[in-house]
Parts: C-alpha cells; sequence; structure tokens
C-alpha cells in the first residue's frame, strides 16, 4: 500500500491526545545519572557541591572549587524486566538491555585569590554536557482480556459506518484506531452507530521497546563571598530523543488480531536554574535551588498498522506517516533543599529533599540521603540512598482521545522508584579518578489498553556501573 504522508500541527492545549499526561511523565523523567562521586552519594549533593553533577541540581555548588578541573564519566547500564504473577515468586518473560556510554563531560574554571579573606574570592565558570535519563528498555507482558477490539469499539460508538469508508485518514474528526479496526473486519456497526467486536479474542501479549534518552547542556556560573556564601546560576539546555514500538496482539484458535505501533519524539527546550549554599558555621552547609519550568519544542511521528486474520481471511492495514506533528511541552519546576554535615575530618553525611510540580499531575517528592567517608590520604568512600514517589496517579486509567492519530493504547503507572548506591574514589593534586554502583527498583503497573481491568505488573531491575577520571589543572 502506498504511504500518504501528512502535515499535522499540534499545541499542548489542543493537543487530541489524554495520553499526553502519561508523556509528560515518561518524557521529563530524571534520574540519578552523573559523576561517580554523585552518583554513589545517591546525588544528596545540593548542599556539598564541588561536583559537576551536583552543579546540575544546584549551580552555587560550582563556587566551591578552588581549581580548574576537566571530567569525563562513563557508565554501564544493565536494566532487567520481568512480568510477575500474583505468586510474586513466580516470573515470566524476562527481558535484558545492556548499554555503554558517556554519561558527563565538563570543564571547570577556578578564577580567584585564595589568599583572599573578603568579598567575591572565586568566580568560576562550568561548561558541561549530562545525561539526564536513559529510556531504554524492553517489556512483554501476556495475560487475558487486554482489550484492543473493546477499546477500538469506545472509540468508534457515534460514527456511522458511511465515515469510515474509503479510509478517511485526514478527517481531523475520526481517529486512526476506528479505520484500523474497520478495515481489518474487527468491528460490526449496530443500532444507533454503535459498535460491538466482530469477533472474541481472548489471549493478549504486549510488546514494547523503547529507546533514547534526555541529555542537557549547561553554561553555569558561580561566586565564593566570604569563603560562607555561595550563589549560582545556570542555563539549561536539554535535548530529547525518544522512540516507543508497540505490539499488541490478541488471539484465539482460530483469529488474530495485531497492531504494530510507533511513537517517536524529538525536542529541544531552554530552562534556567538558581542556586545557594550559606555556610553558618564551619562543618554545616545549607543548600537550596529552583529550577524554572522547561518549555521544550517537540517533533512528533506516529504510526500504525494493522494485522488480522478473521473468518480465515487475512487482512493488512497500513496508516499513513504522520509526517510533521509539533507540540509544546512544559516540564516539571523543580526545588531543592539539602542539609550537609562535615564530620570533622572523617566525612560528611548529607540530606535532601526535592519537589517537582507539572499541571494536571501528581507532584512529585523524592528524598536522597548520602554520606562519605575519608579513609586514607586522599581515598574515600560513599554510599547513598533515594525514594522518589510516582508522577501519577493510577486511576482513572489514561486513554486516546477518539480522534487521536495514535494507536498505541498501552499505559503505566509506577507506584515510586528507589535507588541505592556505593562508590569509591580517590583525589589527588593531578588527578581525581571515581568508581560507584547503583541499584535500582521498579515495579509497574502495565495496561496494555484503557478497557484492560487489571494490569500486568512489572518488576525493573537496573544496574548501573559509574567510572569517572578528572585532570586537575
Amino acid at each position: 500500500m502506498k504511504r500518504v504522508t501528512y502535515i499535522l500541527t499540534l499545541c499542548l492545549l489542543t493537543l487530541t491526545n489524554r495520553l499526553w499526561a502519561q508523556d509528560l511523565q515518561r518524557l521529563s523523567e530524571r534520574q540519578i545519572i552523573g559523576t561517580a562521586r554523585y552518583v554513589g552519594m545517591g546525588g544528596a549533593m545540593t548542599a556539598i557541591g564541588g561536583d559537576p553533577s551536583a552543579a546540575l541540581d544546584n549551580p552555587a555548588g560550582l563556587g566551591l572549587y578552588r581549581r580548574s578541573e576537566i571530567m569525563l564519566t562513563l557508565d554501564e547500564t544493565i536494566d532487567h524486566t520481568q512480568q510477575f504473577s500474583a505468586d510474586v515468586s513466580s516470573f515470566d518473560n524476562p527481558k535484558t538491555r545492556v548499554r555503554f556510554e558517556a554519561s558527563q563531560v565538563s570543564a571547570v574554571w577556578a578564577l580567584g585569590n585564595p589568599n583572599k579573606q573578603r568579598g567575591i574570592i572565586y568566580s568560576n565558570f562550568l561548561v558541561s554536557a549530562n545525561r539526564l535519563a536513559n529510556f531504554n528498555r524492553d517489556i512483554v507482558v501476556k495475560g487475558q482480556g487486554t482489550g484492543m477490539i473493546e477499546t477500538i469499539c469506545q472509540k468508534t460508538d457515534g460514527l456511522a459506518e458511511q465515515y469510515l469508508q474509503n479510509k478517511p485518514w485526514d478527517d481531523v474528526e475520526i481517529g486512526w484506531l476506528s479505520i484500523l479496526g474497520y478495515e481489518g473486519y474487527l468491528i460490526d456497526p449496530i443500532a444507533n452507530d454503535q459498535w460491538v467486536p466482530a469477533v472474541s479474542l481472548t489471549d493478549g501479549s504486549l510488546s514494547i521497546a523503547e529507546t533514547g534518552n534526555l541529555d542537557q547542556y549547561n553554561i553555569s556560573w558561580a561566586g565564593n563571598i566570604n569563603n560562607q556564601w555561595y550563589v549560582g546560576v545556570s542555563l539549561n539546555v536539554p535535548t530529547l530523543s525518544y522512540s516507543k514500538r508497540v505490539s499488541l496482539l490478541e488471539t484465539d484458535r482460530i483469529n488474530s488480531a495485531e497492531i504494530k505501533s510507533l511513537y517517536y519524539v524529538t525536542g529541544v527546550g531552554v530552562s534556567g536554574t538558581f542556586g545557594l549554599i550559606y555556610r553558618p558555621i564551619q562543618y554545616l552547609r545549607i543548600g537550596a535551588s529552583f529550577q524554572t519550568p522547561t518549555m521544550m519544542s517537540l517533533s512528533v511521528q506516529t504510526e500504525g498498522d494493522l494485522y488480522s486474520t478473521v473468518a480465515s481471511q487475512s487482512y493488512e492495514v497500513l496508516t499513513p506517516e504522520s509526517g510533521a506533528m509539533s507540540a509544546e511541552m512544559l516540564a516539571p519546576l523543580r526545588s531543592s533543599f539539602s542539609l550537609a554535615g562535615q564530620l570533622g575530618n572523617y566525612g560528611i553525611i548529607a540530606l535532601q529533599y526535592d519537589y517537582a510540580h507539572a499541571a494536571d499531575m501528581d507532584d512529585i517528592h523524592t528524598l536522597r540521603f548520602g554520606l562519605e567517608a575519608h579513609a586514607y590520604r586522599g581515598l574515600y568512600l560513599n554510599a547513598g540512598y533515594v525514594y522518589e514517589s510516582s508522577f501519577m496517579s493510577e486511576e482513572p486509567i489514561v486513554g486516546l482521545d477518539y480522534n487521536s492519530v495514535r494507536t498505541d493504547m498501552d499505559y503505566r503507572y509506577t507506584p515510586q522508584s528507589q535507588y541505592a548506591s556505593a562508590g569509591i574514589g580517590y583525589r589527588s593534586n593531578m588527578f581525581v579518578a571515581q568508581l560507584a554502583y547503583q541499584y535500582r527498583w521498579q515495579t509497574l503497573h502495565q495496561y496494555a489498553t484503557e478497557m484492560q481491568v487489571l494490569p500486568m505488573d512489572v518488576r525493573t531491575r537496573t544496574h548501573r556501573i559509574v567510572a569517572t577520571l578528572a585532570w586537575r589543572l
């Protein structure tokens, strides 16, 4: 079938897709990624500073630098997902994704006079490229009653059969799911323009392959005032690349229906971060920061194909490509507050609270705990723990609007995320070497469609090994 390209213009307020709230959750996700020291301490460094990844949360921490520095971070991520049944000891469909990448590179220029005691002692600059989130994940779940054809009927109710004839892809009042269901002989009309399933399919499976990253480029400045106040500001330019391929299959002994969907998003945005660290006494630091909401301009592509077998007849229906869909996304504003205490010459302990807010979504609350112990002559050990609440409530289930051009019907709810980490590092006059391990665990409530009654639960476990090298100038 020859494909046709349509040019569609969408905006944040008129986007005909109630799944946009879930997209906002997924595409604005921030993970604990950065230097090995930052990862090892669970990112609880808003009040500590002296690290380029910590400067992402609070640019005031850049003011603690007294020497210029060039730093590079590499990490290997292993993401493992499994469906589990009501008996949590029973796991199925294991999937593993491994990725090795550079997650952070930065350069710090420390300009000042270490012998000065009053006024602006240091005025420091940072240029960095950072990975904020890694979306790479494979999920395969199986169950009964995924509700694919029932969902198509619901989206088609109220449409007379004549409006679905001749494949009206360019009619903004008709959703592409309705056209696929009609052309694939999955739905039948009844009285009053209502629709019912033409076949009854019981067994279902859902396969999701996600790839992509959220990266950010920063230019930051911070000043050290009287060795007591540290102030900083940062200009942030995030870039987004996200791809989701979905296959939803329903079968019985004779008939089958499979919808293969592609959802691809790229974008760029801008935000600003403002930070402060105050040292009231020698062994205590108080840090706070605020990041403005991020306005991102997005380019979106969707595509969906249906393959069905009904009464021994096979059908193939291909949607047109949506060549130039555009949208805007307002990612959450973020703020952070942290206390850090220096334990004499033995180490540092830090506690941090992060808050994120976005319209039409639950607020996100994150608690971070970090500990660093100075072991021996430049050698240090650290550990961290992070608890992050969910972006969204599980009810109501989010679905597609009746006239959406999207054909991916899946919905996911993540109750919470937790991290545990540990690391080791060495700092000399010439270089810094760090190594950290991070373990993240989540439970996902995965719905194939909005009509599915019970979710297919998935456990995802992520292992991250991080190595950082820095040259001190």
